[in-house]
């Protein structure tokens, strides 16, 4: 027994715990070589540290034990290529992924803190620059239940196609509505997105740069309309009139507070003067 490692000498050698050893020998990925007839006791060699190294390295590649199983029972020079070289390929996916991620927390926690630091309910006038919008029409009667339902089409479509959206949600209510009173019918649902699309087979609006009429909604969606009368109202007394349909970004939801009272909807509709 000389130059052999038992279960627990091991697990400190390589530090793994027991049961992770245990487990490994069990699924057949790494098993002592030397078993005590007299006892039962599991020994591990000395050439099984190497072993278990190179294992723990395919294990921090992403591969499963099923996978790795499988590569040590026919590995060669060049299935381990094969196999390094897929496992590259995954990890590239999954950093330009978190990347992605990455830019939506920025984009998500930007917008909290502008909404710190604004002005909350008053109107003021920003200068915006175009931004890309992945839309869809809601169903008809286009009122918020159809734009509940259309908001999760448009999310599950923007992950199929593998979309660079932002963690934001929006509406637009059309500018024959807003002139209307009809805060409540909606044109659209979308999702700001980092980058136009070139030639992707999706509707993808643009919603152009220019000076903007900007306010918070604070509260639920039913009450929205108090907040456009105040909006439109101070358009009126600025010498300014409507100028295209107005776009709602969802800033505070669920996500964020645990009462829709304290839910908040930036709201932007494009200006020009009377």
């Amino acid at each position: 027994m000389n130059f052999c490692f038992s279960v627990g000498e091991m697990a400190k050698l390589s530090g793994l715990s027991k049961q992770t050893l245990i487990y490994y020998d069990r699924e057949g990925v790494f098993t002592p070589k030397i078993i005590n007839p007299e006892n039962g006791y599991r020994y591990y060699t000395p050439d099984q540290l190497e072993e278990l190294d190179s294992i723990l390295i395919l294990r921090e590649t992403g591969l499963s034990l099923k996978e790795i199983k499988a590569h040590r029972k026919h590995r060669s020079r060049s299935s381990t290529v094969e196999v390094l070289t897929a496992q590259k390929e995954e990890v590239q996916q999954k950093i330009a992924h978190w990347q992605a991620v990455e830019k939506r927390l920025e984009h998500k926690i930007a917008s909290i803190e502008e909404f710190a630091g604004s002005s909350k309910t008053e109107t003021v006038f920003v200068e915006c620059g175009k931004e890309y919008l992945f839309a869809q029409k809601p169903d008809q009667p286009a009122g918020l239940l159809e734009v509940d339902i259309a908001l999760k089409r448009l999310l599950r479509d923007a992950s199929e196609h593998n979309l660079p959206f932002f963690y934001q949600i929006g509406n637009m209510v059309a500018e024959q509505n807003l002139k209307a009173g009809q805060f409540l019918q909606f044109s659209y649902v979308f999702l700001p997105l980092e980058k136009p699309i070139p030639g992707a087979q999706i509707k993808m609006l643009c919603k152009p740069a220019g000076l903007y009429a900007q306010t918070y909604h604070i509260g639920n969606y039913q009450t929205m309309g108090n907040t456009y009368q105040k909006l439109l109202a101070s358009l009126t007394t600025a010498g300014y009139e409507i100028a295209g349909p107005s776009y709602e970004y969802c800033i505070f939801d669920c996500l964020t507070t645990q009462t829709s009272a304290e839910y908040a909807t930036k709201i932007q509709i494009p200006i020009i003067k009377r």
